[in-house]
């Protein structure tokens, strides 16, 4: 298990990359992993998500990216996002794009399957495709998240990937493309709890103790 921080040392996001936690409530803790899915110019209907190195120079790399975005059995999901970035240099110049192109009233969704849409369970994961359409054979730049009050743990691993469906929401759409240079990076966030081992002697005082 990674080392757990506290949130007197919470100063940024914590490292995906490291599957860092946090001990915002005691007896719980709290992961949020963030990666991203890269819709390239071939495209595609669906799309793994990476969770970046850290590296940040690409000819000096040691630790490669991480491909493909697991939550582990036992988490609890909470809130699962997706976010179409306006890929704009200046966001305060011009209109607002994706560089995405795909077909009019297909729908983009993070989830563990593409059957599964608009839930949260305790064997099914996703956000609501409805929120993210193609428009005028473009996505428009916009975020949606599925939150859940009352989570339960999840039965299994679950492995989450960005789909492209049609219409309903739970069948495979088209081709979605981008346009862009390099891609467009669809980002995408889960975040989860999971129960905290019950503390060892090291935790409380207890008084000295000899062997007879």
């Amino acid at each position: 298990m990674a080392k757990k921080i506290y949130p007197g040392n919470w100063v940024t996001e914590l490292s995906s990359y490291q599957g860092q936690p946090v001990v915002a409530l005691p007896g719980r803790t709290y992961y949020q992993v963030i990666g991203y899915a890269l819709v390239g110019a071939t495209g595609g209907t669906s799309f793994d998500i990476t969770i970046p190195s850290p590296d940040l120079r690409q000819d000096d790399k040691p630790r490669p990216n991480i491909t493909g975005l697991t939550v582990p059995a036992g988490a609890n999901i909470y809130r699962v996002g997706i976010r179409v970035p306006d890929l704009r240099k200046d966001r305060g110049v011009g209109t607002a794009f994706s560089g995405l192109v795909g077909t009019n009233t297909n729908r983009l969704k993070v989830a563990d399957a593409l059957a599964n849409d608009d839930t949260i369970t305790a064997t099914a994961v996703s956000t609501t495709s409805s929120a993210v359409a193609v428009s005028g054979g473009t996505v428009a730049p916009v975020a949606n998240s599925k939150g859940l009050i009352t989570p339960v743990a999840l039965t299994g691993a679950e492995t989450l990937k960005v789909f492209v469906t049609d219409s309903t929401g739970t069948a495979a759409g088209s081709t979605l493309t981008s346009t862009a240079t390099g891609g467009t990076p669809i980002v995408v966030e889960v975040c989860y709890y999971i129960e905290d081992v019950v503390p060892d002697v090291n935790s409380t005082y207890l008084p000295f103790i000899t062997e007879s």
